[in-house]
Parts: structure tokens; C-alpha cells; sequence
């Protein structure tokens, strides 16, 4: 009498997916076909695993394989447990298509309400499976959660010197002047200091790197700023703008999402590009699903201002 042992699944997957297939076909021929194997090659499996089981699971009889009763309770399980594998196969296919997973995103607030906004839900339009989150903080954090892998990309603007974050060029755009409709200043196409130096202005980001360049234009020009409003929010500056409490020198590309507060916006000189780009970690490779964001993003942007 064979007696039962320790079933090896390593071993066994092919024994028990032709077990099964004769279960589901009613003969080791059909099994064959459906496993890719040679009838005496099922048989010979079939074989191994009532040696391994300790019990046989079928009764020949006039030819046919008649299940036995444990083979009856055995195929449930065997059923199940294949199923669940084809399951995880349709989970990889779906993941290497791109229709599955989970996407952690970070950015600036104004970028992510504005710019971001439309890409975004062209993205997951035809995803309904990903689960996609975005997170606003300030750069300093951002930064740190691309480094430590907290999120799994991000947006900011140089420049970043952070050796733990790859940057990938997305978008560069122009500064401009929002200016509340009807001011006499939307004559011109290009305005400068000395076009402002009479004006109330708003400025953003005390202490940033676009905030030093337009106080380095201003101070080459001769002119001192009238600076009657600081924010540190695009939406704000543009706000205020609308209501005539002054001139707001902002970033073309976010400003644009803030037309509807009553402002029109001229080119500023001299020129001050401000550059965006993608943010992932230096440390590890980007998941295909990141990569496929950022080229989506990327080919989103190029239709909205100047790429780099």
C-alpha cells in the first residue's frame, strides 16, 4: 500500500493541473490537449501524484477514468488554488499594460490645482484600476519624499540639488505681469521695471530663486520695486491682481488657470524662464506605471508652453 507523504507543490503544479483538466474534461486525451502534453505523458503524471497522495483518484473502468471520492473533495481545492493563480496572471498582464497599481504623487499646490489638474484625468480615464493619490506640500518636503521613496514621483522647479532625486525636463514657461482688465499697461506686449516702477506691485516666493532673479532685474534697471502685496500663492497674487490692489509678476503657466479673476497677462523682461521637471528617486529604477505618467505628462505639456 503506497503510503501518503509530504506533497511537494514545486514538484507537482503539472500533476495537479492535469489532475484537474481531466476532472473538468473527463479523459487524460482532452487533458492532454489542454496541458500541451501527450496522453501517456498525463497518464504518467497522473500516476506520480497518487503515488504522492497515498489514495487513488480515479478508477479505470472500461477505459474511462471514473473519479473517486477523494479525488472529488481534492478537485475543490486544486480548482480553487488554479484559479487563483490565473488570477495573479491577470494581475501581471494587467500591471505590464499599465491598468493596475498604485500611483503616489506630490507637488506643489498650485501646480497640482492648475496645470496638473487636466493631465491627470486623462491619465486615469482609462485606468479605472489605479489607485492614484497627490499630495501638495512645500518644496522642502517634496523634496524629501521623492528622496525616501515615500512617493513615487513628483513635480518642482530648478533648481534642485539633491543627489538622491533624478529630474527629468517636463515644461518651461515665461514670467509674466497679471494685470487687472481695462489698466492702461495692457497697451504694451512686454513690460519691464521701468514700465513698473510707478506701479503697486505683488510678488511671490521671499527668498525663492524666480522671486532673487526678478529683484536682480529690477535692481539692474535702476528701479526699487513698490512692492504692496507678498504671497506665497500663485492664486492669491492673481486674485488680487483682478481686484486692481496691483501688478502681480507671476508664472505664465499657472497663472494661466486664474484667467477667470478679471486678469489679462503680458510678457515681463527681461526674460525669466522658470523650468519644471519630474522628479523620481536617484536610487532606484521608475515602475513602468511612474514612466508612463511622466511620459504622459510630458507629452501633455508640450502643447501648453515652451518644453525644454
Amino acid at each position: 500500500m503506497v503510503q501518503p507523504r509530504g506533497m511537494s507543490l514545486k514538484f507537482k503544479l503539472k500533476s495537479l493541473e492535469s489532475f484537474r483538466e481531466i476532472m473538468r474534461l473527463g479523459s487524460a486525451t482532452a487533458a492532454g490537449r489542454a496541458v500541451g502534453l501527450s496522453q501517456p505523458a498525463v497518464s504518467r503524471l497522473l500516476g506520480q501524484l497518487e503515488r504522492e497522495l497515498g489514495f487513488p483518484v480515479f478508477h479505470r473502468q472500461k477505459g474511462r477514468l471514473v473519479a473517486t471520492p477523494q479525488a472529488l473533495l481534492l478537485f475543490e481545492e486544486v480548482d480553487l488554488a488554479f484559479k487563483g493563480l490565473e488570477r495573479v496572471n491577470a494581475l501581471v498582464d494587467d500591471i505590464n499594460n499599465l491598468e493596475v497599481g498604485r500611483l503616489r504623487v506630490v507637488a506643489p499646490p498650485s501646480f497640482a490645482e492648475g496645470p496638473l489638474v487636466v493631465p491627470i484625468m486623462q491619465f486615469v480615464a482609462g485606468r479605472p484600476d489605479i489607485k492614484f493619490s497627490i499630495d501638495s506640500r512645500s518644496r522642502p518636503t517634496t523634496m524629501n519624499l521623492i528622496a525616501t521613496r515615500t512617493a513615487d514621483c513628483g513635480f518642482g522647479k530648478l533648481p534642485i540639488e539633491n543627489p538622491r532625486i533624478r529630474c527629468r525636463p517636463l515644461v518651461a514657461t515665461e514670467t509674466m505681469c497679471a494685470i487687472k482688465k481695462g489698466h492702461p499697461l495692457l497697451a504694451r506686449k512686454v513690460i519691464g521695471p521701468r514700465d513698473l516702477q510707478d506701479q503697486p506691485l505683488i510678488l511671490i516666493g521671499q527668498g525663492g530663486e524666480t522671486r532673487l532673479r526678478i529683484e536682480e532685474a529690477f535692481r539692474a534697471a535702476g528701479v526699487r520695486p513698490q512692492v504692496r502685496l507678498e504671497t506665497h500663492h500663485v492664486g492669491a497674487a492673481c486674485a488680487f491682481a483682478g481686484q486692481g490692489l496691483g501688478i502681480a509678476i507671476v508664472n505664465e503657466l499657472l497663472a494661466t488657470n486664474y484667467r477667470r479673476y478679471g486678469i489679462e497677462c503680458r510678457l515681463f523682461r527681461p526674460r525669466i524662464r522658470q523650468e519644471y521637471v519630474f522628479m523620481t528617486s536617484a536610487e532606484v529604477p521608475s515602475t513602468p506605471l511612474t514612466e508612463a505618467f511622466y511620459q504622459h505628462c510630458r507629452k501633455a505639456f508640450s502643447g501648453r508652453a515652451s518644453v525644454t
